[in-house]
Formats: C-alpha cells, sequence, structure tokens
C-alpha cells in the first residue's frame, strides 16, 4: 500500500476531485487516456485513481471500459438533489401523501434496473427515521422500488444486470429464481403496484408504485414502508390505492395523462 503524506495526499485527492468534476459535466463516458490528456497526469496515475474512485463507487465503466460519473454522487449534495426537476415537481404529492399515511415517504430514481432514494419525507410533526437514507439502491429482488424499476426495465438490462449482480437471497420469501421474478414483474407492471413482505427483512413490508413522464417513461417511484405489526389486509388495500393515487397526480404533473391506460 501506497503511503501518502502532506502534498502528495492533498494533490491525490485535488486530482480525484477534478476527475469527479469533468466526468460529472460530461454527457460521455471517457477513456484512460482522454482522461490523462485532459488532466495532464501520467496514465499509470489516472489508473489509480479511477480503481479508487470505482471500488468507492463515484464511478463506473462501460462496456467499452470507458468510465463515468455514477448517481453515487447525488450522496454528495442536497444541492444538486434540489435542482433536479422531477424531485421539485412530485414533492408536494409526497408531503400530501405522507401526511396521509401517516408514514415516510420514499421517491426512488431508475438507476441500473435497482432503484436510488433521492428524497424522504415524513409527516408534519414526526422525526424522521434515518432507516433509509438518500442514496441507498434497493436490489430488484427484494424490494419495491427495485421491483418497480426492473419491471420497466428492458428483457436484455435485466437479464445482464442479473448475470452481473445476481439474485442474492435475504430471507426464506426472498425470491432468488429469474422466471419467478419475471412473473412477479409482469404483476407489477399489470397492477402499477410492487409490494415486498418480509423478503428483505422478516416482518418488515413495503409498497411502491411508478411515476411515469411525459413520455410515458419511467421517471421515479414513490413507495413507503410498513413495520412488523402495521400491515394487515386492510392496511395492505389502504396504502396501495393511496400509493397508486399519489404516483398517478404525480404522472400527471410531469406531463402524463394515460396511467390507468399504460
Amino acid at each position: 500500500m501506497i503511503s501518502l503524506e502532506g502534498a502528495d495526499m492533498n494533490n491525490t485527492l485535488q486530482n480525484g476531485m477534478s476527475i469527479m468534476e469533468f466526468l460529472s459535466g460530461s454527457t460521455e463516458a471517457h477513456s484512460v487516456k482522454e482522461l490523462s490528456d485532459r488532466m495532464k497526469l501520467p496514465k499509470s496515475h489516472i489508473c489509480r485513481l479511477l480503481k479508487t474512485l470505482k471500488d468507492i463507487g463515484y464511478v463506473e465503466q462501460n462496456d467499452d471500459r470507458k468510465y463515468f460519473i455514477s448517481l453515487k454522487i447525488l450522496c454528495l449534495s442536497n444541492g444538486c438533489l434540489r435542482r433536479m426537476g422531477t424531485r421539485t415537481r412530485v414533492r408536494p404529492f409526497l408531503y400530501k401523501l405522507a401526511n396521509e399515511l401517516g408514514r415516510e415517504i420514499y421517491l426512488q430514481i431508475p438507476h441500473d434496473c435497482q432503484s436510488m432514494v433521492v428524497d424522504v419525507v415524513s409527516p408534519e410533526g414526526v422525526k424522521r427515521d434515518l432507516g433509509l437514507d438518500i442514496g441507498s439502491i434497493n436490489p430488484i429482488n427484494y424490494t419495491a422500488g427495485g421491483k418497480v424499476c426492473a419491471a420497466y426495465s428492458s428483457p436484455k438490462e435485466l437479464e445482464a444486470h442479473v448475470k452481473k449482480y445476481g439474485l442474492r437471497k435475504m430471507t426464506d420469501k426472498t425470491i432468488t429464481d429469474l422466471s419467478k421474478l419475471k412473473i412477479e414483474l409482469e404483476k407489477v407492471r399489470k397492477e402499477k403496484v410492487a409490494v415486498m413482505d418480509s423478503e428483505r427483512t422478516p416482518g418488515v413490508a413495503a409498497i411502491a408504485s411508478p411515476v411515469f413522464d411525459c413520455n410515458g417513461a419511467l421517471a421515479a417511484v414513490i413507495g413507503t414502508m410498513l413495520p412488523e405489526g402495521e400491515h394487515t389486509e386492510k392496511d395492505w388495500n389502504k396504502y396501495k390505492k393511496s400509493i397508486y393515487d399519489a404516483a398517478e397526480s404525480a404522472s400527471y404533473a410531469l406531463g402524463y395523462a394515460l396511467y390507468k391506460m399504460k
């Protein structure tokens, strides 16, 4: 392991941040050589920096082995989140739903077939539970938000994701078979509601629904969690309808008026 002290440490940090700033401002992925030329640094140094940034999740590689910034960058800045148009336009519906259900409501966006939490809204007068933070990633087979994002991914994207990451088993109720997961995702597309019941943690449930943009593409996911003992059949029906209605209203606010027909 290389020991870095003083100026060397400062230069390494500065160079790493420079790479992140450049990638975050680019719509394209870049090769080591391109970054080396841009930063005027040796390719060996760029490789070490990229390896570190990739290991901690801030950059990713595409099939051409070029690098691009990951959505984990959102964890660093609430200011960045405030600039997201979808988040701003959907937030009133999150507040209304949180107060209606008396529960925290999570806004998520698609990320590599999975979902990423980008906003958490609590009911008025209720202190926020930090159990699920902004930046949290929800896998496709044992979270409600993840199921929604997987349901609206292409078959090719879904199979590539499963090939890369597998279907991790968390409890005895976790779906670990791709064919069974596909059946579940078809149900999600049909009902526009995804449920998770003890698939991640015994006794904990969750419900989520998709939000579509003006083109009918998946823009976000609205959902909530129900602790053990708080999800009777009556609760299920109430929460599913309320979350569905909120997602439909949010979709309409984004310019999509065919929610029930999709």
